[in-house]
This record gives structure tokens, C-alpha cells and sequence, in this order.
């Protein structure tokens, strides 16, 4: 009865390194994201990013690609205590194989407009991203 506990834990074991040999360094990675100006914003801002960091080459169709990074924006406008009247961004990415299999899941990062991040807090977000890709996968 021990046996399954075991067998259980070398499975998931070895699909989690299988997973990460699917986005090892060098590897094509497609961003996606939705069709709105945000999105179309966030998205080339961070193929941007992600060209910088070297780490996956960044493809221009999801056909080339070896996995795709797709993203989720959120925004928040209005006038609060964090935002100085500008719009709050969220981002969050996930990454799927090319069929649509997710893979990999990122926190959600979440920037308001302020002097620190030049009143661009989508781009704060995308930085927030590209730094948590950066621990979970490598320096580049």
C-alpha cells in the first residue's frame, strides 16, 4: 500500500522536469495576449522585456513557437490613495504548450501610477514579471 504514495510522488516528479526541459534556455516562446490597446501594450512591452533578458527567443508567430506565454491584464482607473488618478495594472502570465496545455503559472503582479515608475505602471508590472521569470527560470 506504500508503493502508490511512492509511485505517485516519482510521477509527479518527473512530469515537473519534463515541464521544465520544455522551457529551458534558447527555447521560442510566443507572447499572447488580449486584443485591446492595454493588452497590445503590455504584450509588445513585454517582448521587449523578454528579448533583453535573453533567456527564450522570442518568436512572431505561435507556429514558430516551442511555448507560449500568454498573458492576463487586468486595470484599475479611478482616483485612490495608491494611483494618483491613473490606471492600476495587473498582470499575470501563464505558459502553455502550443496546444494550449498549461504548463507554468505566475503570481499576479500589480503596479499603481507613481514617480517611481514614471506614472507607467503597466510597464512597472511587466518589469515585476520579467523579474519573477527571472528567479523561477534563470538569469539568462
Amino acid at each position: 500500500m506504500k508503493l502508490i504514495p511512492v509511485l505517485a510522488l516519482i510521477l509527479c516528479c518527473h512530469t515537473l522536469m519534463a515541464q521544465k526541459e520544455s522551457l529551458e534556455k534558447g527555447k521560442k516562446v510566443y507572447v499572447a495576449a488580449g486584443s485591446s490597446d492595454d493588452a497590445q501594450k503590455v504584450a509588445a512591452y513585454t517582448r521587449e522585456k523578454l528579448s533583453d533578458w535573453g533567456y527564450w527567443k522570442v518568436a512572431d508567430t505561435k507556429k514558430e513557437a516551442d511555448f507560449v506565454l500568454r498573458l492576463e491584464i487586468g486595470t484599475h482607473g479611478g482616483v485612490t490613495w495608491t494611483s494618483w488618478g491613473g490606471k492600476s495594472v495587473q498582470v499575470m502570465a501563464t505558459i502553455e504548450t502550443r496546444d494550449g496545455k498549461n504548463i507554468w503559472q505566475s503570481k499576479r503582479y500589480k503596479s499603481s501610477p507613481n514617480g517611481s515608475n514614471h506614472f507607467n505602471s503597466a510597464n512597472a508590472s511587466v518589469n515585476k514579471l520579467i523579474k519573477g521569470l527571472r528567479t523561477e527560470f534563470g538569469r539568462g
